[in-house]
């Protein structure tokens, strides 16, 4: 698959860039100085997979916030439950019941999960992104987002904080209606852009190639940089059944 990104994206990569998170779905390419900077570590979005926040604290232990409401015990009993109806298939009632205590083990002391969708302030499980940097007093936080949406409900926020955030990487859905606050946001961050890996899951826009949904790393202390490398050697799949996106560039900034 072919993707084709507007010229503001063009970017200059990190030279320090790594893996972090597993390989696949859940993996991320960040600048190894920004983690080795950072002493806080806030997740927003993590479903069923914590190996972002798991792999950041083998390279840098600092504490750890992770936001995500569609996650509880009803979340696992309900996989578990799943696996029992299909005693045919026992490998998946030992997945579910080894992720229950994959997050029993990781979410403890420093390491805290917060069951709330960040983005609205609504009644129920919900909390801004202004409540979510209030309860950190760090200027060095780093940030993974992957919130099916609810980002550009908080593009402001980030930008006002940019002096606090030591690196991020951000997953951007519906790329295609919303190209111009993606436009916006990157030109007023501030923060460098290091990387856009598409993920092959979503879909490409047919009359420009356009992908329509991006992870966009971006970084305050990566020092060296060279030219765009697309593909990066250490990028991946999401889905590991489908070949990834090779992408290049537009000459025009933003296509509608």
């Amino acid at each position: 698959m072919e993707g084709i990104l507007p010229a503001f994206l063009k970017f200059n990569s990190a030279d320090d860039l790594i893996r972090v998170g597993r390989d696949y779905d859940g993996g991320y390419l960040v600048s190894k100085a920004d983690v080795l900077e950072s002493d806080f570590l806030i997740g927003l979005g993590i479903n069923d997979d914590w190996s972002f926040e798991s792999d950041f604290l083998n390279h840098r232990k600092v504490p750890v916030i992770a936001y995500d409401a569609s996650v509880s015990k009803a979340f696992f009993a309900k996989k578990a439950l799943k696996a029992l109806l299909k005693p045919t298939r026992p490998k998946k009632l030992w997945r579910a019941m080894n992720t229950y205590f994959s997050y029993k083990n990781f979410f403890r002391n420093d390491v805290q999960h917060r069951e709330q969708f960040v983005g609205l302030e609504s009644a129920g499980p919900h909390c801004t992104m202004n409540q979510v940097l209030g309860e950190v007093s760090s200027d060095n936080v780093f940030l993974k987002i992957d919130v099916e949406g609810s980002e550009y409900r908080f593009l402001d926020t980030l930008i006002e904080n940019k002096n606090r955030i030591s690196g991020m990487v951000i997953e951007f859905h519906d790329c295609d209606i919303h190209l111009q606050t993606i436009k916006n946001f990157v030109e007023k961050f501030g923060l460098k852009l290091v990387h856009v890996h598409p993920n092959n899951c979503g879909l490409i826009r047919k009359s420009d190639q356009l992908p329509l949904t991006m992870e966009l790393t971006f970084s305050k202390y990566a020092k060296a940089a060279s030219e765009n490398l697309l593909p990066h050697p250490l990028d991946m799949p999401n889905d590991r059944k489908r070949a990834d996106i090779q992408l290049s560039f537009s000459n025009t900034s933003i296509t509608s």
